[in-house]
């Protein structure tokens, strides 16, 4: 089995050279996928043609490669991975002292309204209270638990956690990456995405707990590239309890351990096997179990705050949902037809996205496109939900084909977007001037520029292809 995972390793290596060595790859891989037990010389005529193939293409890309197989660079190695790692940190605990002296010195504060709902909460739970005495504490009651040192130890604990998360995330994106088939070097620069980008710092040093998501997300990912379904499902479940968006992704999770499954029936994906019960058990008892835990602690009022709130939720205040201005004028009157015209296209993307990358080793990329569209087509929208999709971008960036210039245009395209949107936000909030009608054109130009990079994106990603296997009978 080892062998086979370093022959399927290389096919990964170098993916815009493998389009080009596309039947030569082909040969090799089915060489390799039809033997059960791969021993060192098997298909060595199969490699030769594709080695050969990979290095003619280098040349007239004029691509420097290492040889396959070879040592990575000294800036890909363990070491160096940790530094940065310890240097996050070190920048995310002095943007944590810099919020706490400017909170004291202006009235516009550094830290995120939400986090003193969350200390507050912790507050409550500290004098045998219930966290939902909180007003608008609408998550989980055992985030409040967790945050307990916030009260009795001091106010920036649950920041110094969020941040620790934040840097676990970046070190399981290399561990994915180099799960994949990816060089230490490509894994540790995909990593700085998360690591070093300024929103992801931003979100955790002001309080927000998105990094809990992204360490839970994460580690479903990992375990279902372990094939360890059941801890996976674990995982998944605690997610869902966390925050409901994570339910999208249970689709392409199970149908992606279906066996060879591009070339089944739409049937045969559906049908359970050993693989898919345990991924489903594991997310059952994690899910209900922490519900009904809080259900048991707290509740008709926790399900109450804490799940059909979000499922009701609509908000008309100005957001970047492209639907906020007809919810603010619709407020007093019912809209036949309403939740079916928003939800409807949301939900049947989702659905298409989940299964079109099932693939196994496209997993990431299913849940990277049904995050942009959960986030893009949803009723309300915040900077933090931009989290929910930029976690994932580094584990599909290496499968890109886009040129850089591209690639940087897009990015300058998204946050141009956001900052047109924000000068008439900025005007309603603070001067009080009537911006409703600006702040939604601005909203439909950042729909549209959303739906435009995801088009990009999916044109320019490399589905890995599916190979039949004969042994099948694990997963059945």
């Amino acid at each position: 089995m080892e062998s086979i995972k370093k022959a399927r390793n290389r096919l990964r290596l170098y993916p815009k050279l493998i389009v080009e060595c596309g039947p030569q790859a082909t040969e090799y891989a089915r060489c390799v996928a039809l033997r059960d037990n791969v021993m060192k010389g098997d298909c060595a005529k199969e490699f030769e043609a594709f080695k050969v193939c990979v290095q003619e293409a280098a040349k007239r890309m004029k691509t420097r490669l290492m040889a396959l197989g070879g040592r990575g660079s000294r800036f890909g190695s363990t070491e160096t991975i940790q530094i940065h790692l310890f240097l996050g940190f070190v920048i995310r605990f002095m943007f944590i002292v810099y919020g706490e002296h400017h909170d004291k010195t202006n009235v516009l504060k550094y830290t995120d309204v939400d986090y003193h709902v969350f200390t507050d909460a912790a507050s409550e739970v500290a004098q045998g209270g219930s966290p939902f005495d909180r007003h608008t504490y609408r998550y989980t009651p055992f985030l409040a638990w967790i945050l307990l040192p916030n009260v009795y130890s001091h106010f920036i604990f649950g920041k110094i956690l969020f941040s620790l998360l934040d840097c676990i995330a970046s070190k399981l994106i290399y561990q994915l990456l180099l799960l994949d088939g990816q060089s230490k070097d490509t894994a540790v620069k995909c990593s700085f995405l998360w690591l070093y980008n300024p929103l992801v710092i931003g979100v955790s040093t002001r309080g927000s707990a998105e990094a809990i998501m992204a360490v839970l997300v994460l580690m479903t990912l990992y375990f279902m590239r372990l094939r360890l379904a059941l801890l996976a499902g674990f995982s998944l479940g605690i997610s869902i309890h966390f925050k409901l968006y994570p339910v999208i992704y249970c689709f392409p999770l199970y149908v992606s351990l279906t066996s060879h499954h591009l070339q089944d029936s739409i049937w045969r994906q559906i049908l359970p096997n050993r693989s898919k019960l345990r991924l489903v058990i594991g997310t059952a008892i994690s899910f209900f179990g922490l519900t009904g835990l809080g259900f048991f602690m707290y509740g008709e009022q926790y399900i109450e705050e804490a799940f059909l709130y979000h499922l009701s939720r609509t908000d008309t205040r100005h957001n970047f949902s492209i639907y906020f201005y007809l919810l603010y004028i619709g407020a007093d009157y019912y809209i036949p037809g309403l939740n079916l015209a928003t939800f409807g296209p949301q939900l049947l993307l989702i659905i298409v996205l989940g299964f079109k990358f099932s693939n196994r080793l496209d997993v990431p990329f299913a849940l990277f496109t049904q995050t942009v569209v959960f986030v893009t087509f949803n009723k309300v929208i915040t900077s933090q939900y931009f989290l929910w999709y930029l976690l994932l971008l580094p584990l599909i960036v290496s499968r890109l084909t886009m040129t850089s210039s591209k690639a940087i245009l897009l990015t300058v395209l998204w946050i141009a977007a956001q900052v047109s949107w924000l000068l008439p936000a900025y005007l309603l909030e603070f001067h009080a001037v009537n911006a409703f009608v600006p702040i939604w054109l601005e909203s439909i130009a950042f729909f549209s520029c959303n739906v435009g990079i995801l088009m990009a994106v999916i044109s320019s990603y490399m589905v890995v292809p599916t190979i039949h296997h004969h042994n099948s009978r694990k997963n059945r």
